[in-house]
């Protein structure tokens, strides 16, 4: 993550995000194995796609979202943990994808002699909690009880684009999905959300789906051909 944030800085000099990250990183225990887990994914990439998601990264870095600074850069940092995911399934030759202004998808690998696809999306906050935090106001915590309507939707919106960009190459892949946050950040109905996922990943014509929650620990549902397999194992 060093080298990436000197580059942000080289390409950016008047943008403020990373000025006190040193500190950040001191005071923060999350935000040190937030940095660790994306620093572990880079490791394993080869130098061409680490090249091009820096190349992604730095264009997307002033992305922003009302209530999530610097959105589109994180998300493309995503990849990394599916190309991660790619060669631990045991896949070859994974590589990252350049952009082309096409309806491509981010990452390519090697499934026996067939080339396949992945493509990446990231999900966070909703805007009705985006609104919450701003509003600074009591509400029931009652509607954290389960996944709205909203993250669904959004969620089915993501795979139906994710398999368009996976099919626009002719051939088939794995949709991964990274939540970034949900709403309830503490995960106390985390068995609950994970249920309407799986329930929801059974519905899409998406063959394969890796849902990834969060950046650490290992809660996943992965839904592969004809098959749906839960592990919401923390590590």
């Amino acid at each position: 993550m060093a080298a990436l944030i000197r580059l942000i800085k080289e390409n950016y000099p008047y943008d403020k995000f990373f000025e006190s990250v040193g500190e950040t990183l001191r005071l923060s225990k999350q935000a040190r194995a937030s940095y660790r887990a994306y620093d572990k994914a880079f490791d394993c990439m080869d130098q061409a796609s680490w090249e091009r998601l820096s190349k992604k990264a730095v264009a997307h870095f002033r992305d922003h979202r009302k209530g999530q600074l610097k959105q589109g850069f994180f998300n493309q940092l995503n990849e990394a943990f599916a190309y991660q995911f790619l060669l631990r399934q045991g896949y070859t030759h994974v590589s990252v994808l350049p952009e082309d202004g096409k309806t491509t998808p981010d990452l390519s690998y090697r499934h026996g002699n067939e080339t396949r696809y992945c493509e990446v999306k990231s999900i966070g906050i909703s805007e009705a909690q985006i609104n919450r935090r701003e509003a600074e106001e009591g509400f029931d915590g009652s509607i954290y009880y389960e996944l709205s309507v909203g993250f669904l939707r959004k969620l089915d919106a993501d795979l139906t684009m994710a398999y368009k960009q996976i099919t626009s190459k002719g051939s088939d892949g794995i949709a991964f999905i990274v939540v970034m946050s949900f709403d309830d950040f503490t995960l106390s109905h985390y068995e609950r959300y994970r249920v309407q996922i799986a329930q929801q990943l059974s519905q899409t014509e998406v063959p394969e789906v890796y849902v990834k929650v969060g950046l650490l620990g290992a809660r996943i549902i992965h839904k592969r051909a004809r098959n749906i397999g839960i592990s919401s194992k923390t590590q």
